[in-house]
């Protein structure tokens, strides 16, 4: 079980280590214990739309293993969108489903995952950044290895 302490709030944005924001698949790619999770996807704006992630069905509870390797087939932009990740399947899915437009609790405070169990969240904004809501610091660490000039939300968002 992945631990609830000591979680990050972490943001992406303008690094030399992304070929276009919210691009999911070099993420995914680069931490393979992502696809360990289940996700459910909301609010989502893509530039294309594989099968798996068909337009108009949101929100969408998909695998680690299914999204990883759609991601790996086909180049999807995430322009806005909230991947929020589950150990286990969910029983319930949220009344009101994680969004990012329009969302200005993610530059308040300390934003936590708006989907009620979720380990942490991924936000995918505007194609301008990414932010990495309530991390562990495991999957913290490999995200400053894979992006080294990835910043904590809070000191540089």
């Amino acid at each position: 079980m992945i631990g609830r302490m000591a979680r990050a709030n972490l943001i992406l944005e303008e690094s030399d280590y992304v070929e276009w924001y919210s691009e999911l698949g070099p993420l995914f790619a680069g931490i393979p214990r992502l696809r360990e999770y289940y996700y459910l996807l909301s609010d989502l704006e893509l530039n294309r739309y594989p099968d798996t992630l068909r337009k108009g069905e949101d929100p969408i509870l998909i695998s680690g293993e299914e999204l990883s390797t759609t991601l790996e087939q086909i180049e999807v932009q995430f322009i806005w969108g909230v991947l929020s990740a589950f150990e286990r399947i969910p029983t319930s899915l949220p009344v009101e489903a994680p969004y990012a437009e329009g969302n200005t609790a993610f530059w308040e405070g300390q934003p936590t995952p708006q989907a009620q169990g979720a380990s942490f969240e991924i936000v995918c904004w505007d194609s301008s950044l990414t932010l990495f809501i309530g991390v562990d610091q495991w999957l913290a660490s490999w995200l400053r290895k894979l992006y080294p000039d990835i910043r904590d939300l809070r000191n540089g968002g």
